[in-house]
């Protein structure tokens, strides 16, 4: 009998003559937007973060409040808060080498409104463009696409939008941008910055506006006598589609929705009353919602969600736990001990391989933290005053969260790669014939997209014949 090497021969062979075909670096992944990272909103990165708070690089410009970052590639642009009082000037955006933290540019947007603009901010990046706006305080201002480049204005879009400050923008899968306003609903071209069609809409409260996107399908919030509810619109035409029930009564609500790998439309409702707060878990049967389960959910405005790398979701006790559910029933599989912050906005980054990073958006109790996916501690850093700054987890799992002061920083240690599919390791054939098995049995979802498919099998070899650092 020959030897594995041997006998992977000829499966090498075929592979590295279709390997092509796949999509190469399809694993690198980019915190493209504030809130989640990516247009789902489910904060799951195809990055492996780092395994312990080993520091890459340290500090930025100063800030009063800290703010989000978003990454694309080797770049990470923030917004820094220097002066509170002086909101027209007082802000700057800058962006850093994600791996030296070497200061690439900095600018500050047109004032277009000096009555009413706020503070110039970063809101999301992708395919080369920043998108920035003075929106932030109930107020409307323009969205501006800036180069990755240098920070030069790309373009000025055609229509208003009046996104808050601790919201982000969402993409449709061809990279244009959809934007939630308080009464209306926007796609705009990533091209030119037109408008491409507007709906309107109600939003409940601000900082519930944003939107999330899966695949043609976009999903916000709106208001409703009988509490927040969510709507399914059309991504191409922005032809609205249906509703959920109203949830909960009230109309307070300050978190978007959630779309898990699967499709699964998860509602986060939230206004400090236990009669009204839940997470909810829908399915979008195609001619309407039909709701999947229910359970009590905490305080925390201004907070993010995740899904893991198995399903899992991530969300919070009125306890202050994190809580980590099955996503069929709903049931709480594990909880962490009680997290301690004096103020609970809290935000979180799960990697391909399940670890969790997670800030408490506390102020004098601020921190980061990183659990395993059983929500065991791994360790955790003091980051006083982190408010909604951070995590942000993108190219080589390089993590990033912001302070204030000077402090941001960004954390990398050295990982095995994802197609060391035994963890042993080393990358050899057992590797490649474990993945083979993982692969008939349909549980090798290798890009982490909701199925397993012919994709998973070119970026896993894609992966393999690259090696593992």
């Amino acid at each position: 009998m020959r030897p594995r090497s041997a006998l992977l021969a000829p499966h090498l062979a075929i592979a590295a003559a279709t390997v092509a075909l796949g999509a190469a670096g399809a694993l690198a992944d980019d915190w493209n937007t504030g809130v989640g990272g990516n247009p789902m909103r489910n904060s799951l990165s195809r990055e492996l973060g780092p395994t312990a708070p080993t520091v890459l690089w340290h500090d930025s410009l100063p800030a009063q409040v800290a703010q989000q970052a978003v990454t694309e590639g080797n770049l990470v642009v923030m917004a820094r808060i220097t002066s509170l009082s002086d909101t027209l000037n007082g802000t700057t955006i800058v962006a850093h080498d994600l791996t030296t933290g070497a200061i690439r540019w900095m600018r500050q947007l047109p004032i277009d409104y000096p009555a009413t603009d706020w503070r110039s901010r970063v809101s999301a990046m992708r395919d080369g463009r920043v998108y920035a706006t003075r929106a932030g305080n109930t107020n409307a201002s323009y969205l501006y696409a800036l180069s990755q480049v240098n920070g030069n204005t790309l373009w000025r879009s055609q229509d208003l939008v009046d996104e808050s400050s601790t919201e982000s923008l969402a993409f449709t899968a061809d990279g244009d941008i959809i934007a939630g306003n308080f009464n209306r609903l926007l796609r705009v071209s990533a091209a030119d910055g037109t408008t491409m069609w507007t709906v309107p809409r109600t939003c409940p409260t601000t900082d519930g506006c944003s939107a999330a996107v899966f695949g043609q399908r976009v999903y916000i919030w709106e208001a409703s006598v009988n509490g927040p509810m969510v709507t399914g619109f059309d991504a191409a035409t922005g032809n609205r589609r249906y509703s959920t029930p109203g949830i909960g009564g009230g109309f307070v609500e300050q978190l978007g929705v959630l779309v898990g790998p699967d499709g699964t439309v998860y509602a986060p409702r939230t206004q400090n009353n236990p009669i009204t707060d839940f997470f909810v878990a829908f399915t979008d049967t195609g001619t309407g919602f039909l709701e999947k389960w229910r359970v009590p959910l905490g305080y925390v405005p201004f907070a993010s969600h995740a899904v893991g790398p198995d399903g899992s979701v991530y969300t919070y006790s009125p306890a202050r736990e994190i809580l980590r559910l099955d996503p069929l029933t709903g049931e709480v599989v594990n909880r962490s001990a009680v997290i301690q912050s004096d103020f609970h906005q809290p935000r979180i980054a799960v990697g391909a391989d399940g670890l969790i990073y997670y800030t408490n958006g506390g102020f004098s109790q601020g921190r980061l933290y990183s659990f395993n996916a059983d929500l065991t501690p791994r360790w955790t850093v003091n980051v006083p005053n982190v408010n909604v700054g951070g995590p942000a987890l993108g190219l080589d799992g390089t993590l990033v969260v912001c302070g204030v002061g000077t402090n941001v920083q960004a954390f990398r240690t050295a990982r095995s790669c994802p197609c060391d599919w035994n963890h042993s390791g080393a990358l050899n054939s057992q590797d490649f014939f474990d993945f083979l098995t993982s692969f008939f049995a349909g549980s090798a979802d290798f890009n982490m997209d909701g199925v397993t498919n012919s994709q998973d099998f070119f970026d896993f070899l894609a992966c393999f014949f690259a090696g593992c650092p």
